[in-house]
């Protein structure tokens, strides 16, 4: 999502959040439940994602719309597993670590990195990187960059859930993070450089209660 949209998708996802939360307190009455409730902010986050482009995002949260959507018409009870959500989390933090692989090097000019309960190492050595993606759900991955050499214009798009992802990049890159963050955010942790390089690379994506960030060193 670009700089002028978000300022407008922000406030209405404001006002969306402030009806929702005076219809709970029974404030404001009436309101047809199967527009506002809570569901459809999947369905919401999935439509902002359409517009910027990010597809995988779009079917990530188009799946978790359907997914409780369905769960209204049956008798499973989604209030009583609702604490899973804390065992997966943890669960994830404790092997994280563990199923971390070791460093793999490879030349490919692009990549897709996808971590679904798990995490990943990878040291990319391309002599001309066209950019790549990362989808971080549970899970990360930190991907070594130093040694590539990127063309003119480089896009990286992020998606981390309950995630994290951690790029390793020459100081000099000149880059540009432009990421969307709900409960989390993308650093760029990098030693200043008073010489940046005429590539422009560009990370774009978002963070739900994860992050990343950028470095120049392990």
């Amino acid at each position: 999502m670009n700089s002028q949209k978000r300022p407008l998708f922000g406030l209405f996802l404001i006002l969306i959040g402030l009806v929702l939360l005076l219809s709970n307190l029974g404030v404001i009455s009436g309101l047809p439940g199967y527009i506002f409730s809570w569901i459809n902010i999947f369905l919401l986050l999935a439509i902002a994602n359409l517009f910027s482009g990010n597809y995988r995002s779009v079917l990530l949260f188009a799946a978790l719309w359907g997914f409780f959507i369905l769960r209204q018409y049956t008798d499973i009870q989604l209030r009583d597993y609702w604490p899973l959500i804390l065992v997966v989390i943890g669960l994830s933090m404790l092997m994280r670590k563990r199923l971390r692989s070791q460093v793999t090097s490879t030349t490919d000019d692009s990549f897709d990195e996808i971590n679904i309960f798990g995490g990943s190492t990878k040291k990319y050595t391309s002599t001309s990187l066209k950019g790549g993606k990362i989808t971080n759900i549970f899970g990360g991955s930190e991907i070594d960059l130093r040694d590539c050499q990127p063309e003119k214009v480089v896009v990286i798009e992020v998606l981390t859930l309950f995630g994290g992802c951690e790029l390793i990049v020459p100081k000099e890159w000149n880059i540009s993070v432009d990421t969307t963050a709900i409960f989390g955010g993308f650093d760029d942790k990098r030693e200043a450089s008073s010489h940046k390089d005429p590539a422009v690379v560009y990370i774009k994506g978002i963070t739900i209660f994860g992050g990343g960030s950028l470095k120049s060193t392990k």
